[in-house]
């Protein structure tokens, strides 16, 4: 007779070569309910007006079988009582239309890896260049912090948890520094459960806690950039960051055909490619210096890098489009695509995911397990880019 624990060893063995299989079965089981917030005017990307600290709950149907609910209706979840109440926020050129996309994503994901609680998507006007995405983002901060704020209200016993990607870590970074600053906030010793950055496209000294490291870099003058060290030990319990270093958009020096995107906007290193600041190019520098960064740092801070998480699939959204900066007939390999934390869903069946991305990480620190960063055994090392659609327009 077969024990309990052996079947379930089985099941697990089997649900490792029939990923598919095992996520439709968990998605159709998942009661994650989703809520949309968003500070875009509609019909009006980018009307922000950063001085009001305000947002708007959407209820409509979203992405696939999505359907939005009032943010009121989170005070009646079990989950605002004692469970975990999860925040996602997106990154840098996100139509509306993407941002229901990755949020879907993230759900199937989360799903996949046991979270069964409410997800809440953070939606801001990132589709615009580069530098007005930036300036954007840091005005949204304190829109994502009076939403944790009301969110702590009615729901003081549940836990928040924040998972960020790209450049929406430059909205939770400056949404922490408003809540550090609220004296309502403080006053209450309250704190956010857990930030996850995955692939942030910030500056590598923004976790600091020291002022100078960003004063004394002539490429942070006139930009966005500050030291959110304090307002992270302070408004948070556990701080992650996860990164990969072979990531395409974040890298400094990616093989051609791909050019260094972060590097070529930013000219310094992102948080997302190498973790907290080096000197990579100067050795004896970075061992010099390398002591007085790292000390530098917040006491919750952690970094993973999660490079064997990122399968070398350059379509994570199954749209049949290489995902930029990727092109036709270019080869990706592991860790490579800074769309792929988020998940990659099957392109023969886009209602389903084929590998979860960094997220079982993330779940695993909710959860206080040990991460294991493995390649996924199911794909191969390197595959190549193709456009598979009839239309070769984004």
């Amino acid at each position: 007779m077969i024990s309990f624990g052996l079947l379930l060893l089985l099941l697990i063995g089997i649900g490792q070569f029939n990923t598919s299989a095992i996520v439709s079965k968990k998605e159709e089981s998942s009661n994650i309910t989703l809520y949309y917030i968003s500070t875009r005017e509609l019909g009006v990307f980018n009307n922000i007006d950063p001085l009001t600290p305000n947002y708007k709950s959407i209820v409509y149907p979203g992405y696939g079988n999505d359907m939005y609910q009032n943010i009121r209706q989170l005070k009646g979840e079990q989950a605002c009582k004692n469970g975990t109440v999860a925040i996602f926020v997106h990154g840098w050129e996100e139509s509306e239309k993407n941002v229901q996309e990755r949020l879907n994503r993230v759900k199937l994901s989360l799903a996949q890896d046991g979270y069964t609680g409410p997800l809440v998507g953070f939606s801001w006007g990132s589709d615009t260049v580069w530098l007005g995405a930036q300036f954007i983002a840091q005005a949204n901060g304190p829109k994502l912090a009076k939403l944790i704020y009301d969110i702590t209200n009615d729901c003081s016993h549940s836990k928040i948890r924040i998972i960020a990607h790209s450049l929406g870590a430059r909205v939770v970074l400056s949404a922490l520094d408003s809540l550090h600053q609220n004296p309502f906030w403080t006053s209450n010793n309250s704190k956010i459960a857990s930030v996850h950055l995955v692939g942030a496209a910030v500056d590598d000294e923004e976790v600091s806690n020291r002022t100078e490291f960003i004063l004394n870099d002539q490429t942070n003058w006139g930009s966005s950039k500050s030291a959110y060290g304090q307002a992270i030990q302070g408004e948070v319990i556990n701080f992650y960051n996860l990164f990969s270093s072979e990531d395409n958009m974040l890298e400094p020096f990616p093989k051609p055909p791909s050019i260094p995107v972060y590097p070529t906007f930013e000219r310094d290193f992102a948080l997302g490619q190498s973790g907290y600041q080096k000197y990579p190019l100067y050795p004896k520098l970075d061992l010099l210096f390398n002591l007085a960064k790292r000390n530098s740092l917040p006491k919750n801070y952690n970094e993973i890098n999660i490079t064997d998480e990122l399968i070398a699939i350059c379509d994570a959204d199954a749209d049949k489009h290489p995902d930029k900066p990727f092109i036709e007939n270019q080869t990706i390999k592991i860790g490579d695509n800074h769309r792929g934390y988020l998940g990659y869903r099957n392109v023969t069946n886009n209602a389903t995911i084929i590998d979860d991305g960094a997220i079982d990480v993330v779940v695993d620190n909710w959860n206080n397990i040990k991460p294991t960063i493995n390649i996924n055994p199911i794909f191969n090392s390197s595959s190549i880019c193709h456009d598979t659609a009839e239309s070769t327009s984004y």
